[in-house]
């Protein structure tokens, strides 16, 4: 993660961006802040001056209170061919000493992501980074070779400011560089080896996986075996440790942090990424880690009631494990429960998710969002460790349990999204359905009005749980916007969101007046005044009674309804004369989250209760 200067780089560049009118140039949509979905800005160059004199550069702000991982990515397709070119520069400027890190997404090859230290301030200064190197992130693969359409950029990444920051950036540019073959000192520790041996030998793509090439030795007698590999390439190379010619070698699984699996899923290597002469520590025989500083970490998960897609259900995020798809699990026995394995370091603590089918958008994670193992500040995610044995996972798809002997949890539904677009005054092209369905999209889910008569819809097949989510126009040229408190909505703990709320439970359909939680129908107690005084409810988390207590309206008539998060009435009862009190019977409702209503002398309260088993 070091700073590469642009000198050592002999090659002509081949602009990707330089912001300049009539040239190469793309805004950024903000992601991870309370700037999103909004976008960054082409600007006069604040400081012409040093090695960038240009007229026009890109800034970037990174706002108080923002998620670490908070970035911006290209508006437009940014092409990065970096099929003869393996490096990719930014000349930047930052106001204090910070990070870089770049993403590359879209691409013919698995996403790249590399970060780099900025380490001059208040002054342009580009940073370079090295194609060659493998990714931080799984599958750890190098992006050399590769064409990509997605450009990524988190600024300070890693950092959640506590004061506003700025920066800007220009000239996003490949080049071809070169550099001398380098020498590499292999380690490999044998003394937990079952089986007897006479050499260790290193194989790889330097030596084209030969069974003699590079004998390692042992001369203290201390059970590590070391060597060194002269007049290695620069780049990324794929390597193992065998015995006696091939007579054994290293086995993994794919789920290592050191390794990579071809595309074809034959074979698994360790990675080692060569842009430098080193000695590499030394690692166990089989293990990524030193002897004895590593645990297994088992995961087994339960269906759920839940079928498996065609791809299977996977786990993912949080930074380990990957996107869906990378790291699949396995029910080889056929009894329901899928299982999973990682070596990780002791002490490894991770977010994490779970998804049913491989969905580079997340639209296919599982929701359990308002259940106890799910964290709302980290997309709803769960959470392990940190373990310092090891371990064995037991839980549930979409429900935090601790065996994997489940519930039948919320059903798999096709929902159809319908929207009244008939009293909008403005114009506009097509409306979108953007949620935590499909990571707020700006495109992914269009409507249509095919008959014309005002009311847009798309049916989506989504996940049983709980999502957040609103319409928006054009891509998100305009967006519903909601005041915390409006009864179909629930608002982030940061109070920055408030988005509509979806329960799936089967198929639904449901539809709304845009901008409004009545229904289209005109007929949602929605649509009634708002009096947050009527009522109180405890408890809000249910299994089979709540109290309502009622304020100064107890004398009056009123009319107590419960609603579903699609906006289905599924309760009704209306109570004549002074009632100080109203014992709610939810032992017939399905576990999830609904709306009880209380409406009296034209005004409405409206609370949110869970409904749990």
């Amino acid at each position: 993660m070091s700073l590469l200067l642009s000198g050592a780089w002999l090659s002509a560049q081949n602009v990707i961006l330089d912001f300049e009118d009539g040239g190469s140039s793309t805004l950024f949509q903000y992601f991870g802040s309370s700037l999103e979905p909004g976008t960054n800005s082409i600007i006069d160059n604040p400081d012409p001056s040093g090695i960038n004199t240009s007229a026009k550069v890109a800034d970037f702000t990174k706002p108080t209170g923002a998620m670490t991982w908070a970035g911006a990515f290209g508006v437009d397709p940014v092409t990065t061919d970096l099929t003869s070119d393996n490096q990719i520069c930014v000349k930047v400027w930052f106001n204090e000493p910070g990070n870089l890190a770049l993403k590359l997404e879209q691409g013919d090859q698995a996403d790249w992501i590399r970060q780099v230290d900025v380490t001059e301030a208040q002054t342009w200064v580009e940073v370079c980074f090295d194609a060659n190197q493998p990714s931080i992130e799984a599958p750890f693969e190098a992006a050399t070779g590769g064409t990509y359409q997605g450009l990524v950029l988190f600024f300070d990444f890693g950092e959640s400011p506590a004061e506003d920051r700025s920066y800007f950036f220009d000239d996003v540019v490949t080049q071809q560089g070169t550099s001398a073959p380098v020498d590499i000192t292999f380690s490999v520790d044998m003394n937990e080896y079952e089986g007897s041996f006479t050499t260790v030998y290193v194989a790889g793509t330097f030596n084209d996986f030969s069974d003699s090439a590079n004998p390692l030795a042992d001369d203290d007698g201390d059970g590590v075996w070391t060597g060194t590999v002269t007049g290695i390439p620069v780049g990324s190379h794929e390597y193992l440790y065998h015995v006696d010619n091939f007579a054994d070698a290293e086995s993994f699984s794919g789920t290592e942090t050191c390794t990579v699996t071809d595309p074809s899923g034959q074979f698994t290597n360790r990675v080692l990424s060569a842009d430098a002469s080193q000695t590499l520590p030394t690692v166990c025989y089989e293990s990524c880690f030193a002897c004895g500083e590593s645990i297994t970490i088992t995961i087994n998960l339960g269906e759920g009631g839940i079928s498996p897609s065609d791809d299977g259900f996977f786990i993912a995020g949080g930074g380990n494990f990957g996107n869906p798809g990378d790291f699949p699990l396995t029910d080889d026995d056929g009894d329901g429960v899928h299982t999973i394995s990682f070596e990780r370091p002791i002490g490894f603590e991770s977010y994490y998710t779970f998804t049913n089918g491989n969905c580079p958008d997340y639209s296919c994670k599982e929701n359990i969002a308002g259940q106890d193992c799910a964290n709302p500040d980290n997309f709803n995610d769960r959470f392990m460790g940190p373990f310092n044995e090891d371990t064995v996972i037991n839980t549930c798809f979409a429900q935090c349990t601790t065996t994997t002997d489940c519930a039948s949890g919320p059903q798999n539904g096709n929902i159809t999204f319908q929207v009244d677009m008939s009293e909008f005054g403005g114009s506009f092209t097509t409306v979108f359905a953007a949620g935590t369905f499909n990571n707020f999209s700006e495109n992914a889910n269009p409507l249509a009005d095919d008959d014309g008569d005002g009311i847009w819809e798309a049916t989506i097949p989504l996940n049983g749980g709980t999502y957040e989510y609103k319409f928006q126009l054009d891509m998100w040229a305009q967006q519903e916007e909601f005041t915390d408190g409006d009864p179909c909505t629930i608002t982030d703990p940061s109070g920055v969101f408030i988005n509509r709320l979806l329960e799936v439970d089967g198929d639904a359909t449901f539809c709304f007046i845009y901008n409004s939680c009545t229904a289209c129908d005109g007929n949602s107690v929605f649509g009634v005044e708002v009096d947050d005084q009527i009522f109180t409810l405890q408890p809000s988390l249910v299994r089979d009674f709540t109290l309502l207590q009622f304020g100064e309206s107890q004398n009056a008539a009123k009319d107590v309804r419960v609603i579903n998060t699609v906006g289905q009435v599924v309760f009704t009862d209306r109570l004549i004369g002074a009632e100080p009190q109203y014992r709610f019977d939810a032992s017939q409702l399905e576990n999830g989250l609904y709306f009880i209503t209380v409406e009296t002398n034209g005004k409405i309260q409206t609370r949110r209760v869970v409904v749990q088993h």
